[in-house]
């Protein structure tokens, strides 16, 4: 599975590519000479909306490519160029704040996050995923219906792309 690294202007394609369990670096804190320097020493595929930024990686031999359009093109574009089936699973995906690996959290052992939760999200659901380097407590809910339908939105964009 490839890793990637996102530059600033692509911060909802870094959230898509980590639902689907990609190890996607992103920040906006980075610089251009930072972003290529950390495809180098990685080998993580350098996704970019800067041309500039782009032609570098290329002449540095990094796998770089170049990300343009709406931010579903975007995501449509990555997923087909990379053959990302477009599915979000919550058994895989990694943390959408941090990029951290998530911890199932099963019912048996749902008192471990009480605290990190609302309380009616905690009585209405039973099965949750954990972060533990940034704390943050996924689970669901409501979102998830959202999540379901935006990837089947970007696998009937990768369908018409490939027309």
């Amino acid at each position: 599975m490839k890793t990637f690294i996102v530059d600033a202007m692509l911060g909802k394609l870094a959230t898509w590519l980590r639902l689907t369990g990609h190890d996607t670096m992103y920040s906006t804190k980075i610089h251009d000479d930072e972003f290529l320097q950390i495809a180098i020493d990685t080998g993580r595929v350098l996704l970019t909306s800067d041309e500039e930024l782009y032609h570098r990686a290329i002449d540095a031999n990094v796998e770089t490519m170049l990300v343009r359009g709406s931010v579903d093109e975007e995501v449509a574009s990555v997923f087909l160029n990379y053959e990302i089936e477009p599915f979000a699973d919550a058994s895989i995906s990694r943390c959408t704040k941090c990029n951290g690996t998530l911890e199932y959290i099963s019912e048996e052992e749902k008192e471990r996050i009480k605290s990190l939760v609302m309380d009616k999200t905690y009585d209405y659901h039973n099965e949750f995923w954990y972060c533990k380097y940034c704390k943050s407590v996924f689970f669901k809910g409501g979102q998830w219906i959202n999540i379901n339908e935006y990837m089947t939105r970007i696998g009937e964009l990768m369908e018409e792309m490939k027309t």
